[in-house]
């Protein structure tokens, strides 16, 4: 019987970055709530006007709780600001008890997305209701 070839690599158009100890800490990722702080605040570090639009998906897995895997457009312009340390104590407005907590943003070793939920970590979808819909400017009215 023949072998079968290997399946092919898929472009997929996104990269992927690991998240150690993300925001909020040890997020249960089965509530929506967690859900979307964690989506918030990674939109956040890309950039409050953009962040929504490149932020595509992101994954999980209840063995490894203190880590997601975020899925980012490959056409983000300021990718480079997502990779590194990210205080908390810089974006909460309450940081009691949080003052020397960090979030680290690395690369992810996985290439696609097949890799990732190969490898046992569940999908979640970036939903549009869980951000800010940008207002529109009015226009003054003459005097």
């Amino acid at each position: 019987m023949p072998k079968r070839l290997p399946t092919p690599e898929i472009d997929d158009g996104a990269k992927y970055l690991t998240v150690v100890n993300p925001y909020p800490f040890r997020p249960n990722m089965y509530l929506p709530k967690p859900r979307e702080l964690f989506a918030q605040w990674i939109a956040a570090c890309i950039g409050p006007s953009i962040g929504p639009r490149y932020l595509r998906a992101f994954y999980h897995k209840p063995t490894s709780p203190g880590c997601i895997i975020v899925e980012v457009d490959e056409s983000l312009p300021s990718f480079r600001v997502l990779l590194g340390l990210h205080k908390w104590s810089e974006f909460l407005k309450n940081s009691k008890g949080h003052e020397e907590t960090v979030s680290g943003v690395y690369y992810c070793t996985y290439g696609s997305d097949r890799d990732v939920q190969k490898n046992g970590w569940l999908r979640i979808d970036v939903e549009d209701g869980w951000f800010l819909k940008p207002t529109k400017a009015c226009v003054c009215p003459e005097e």
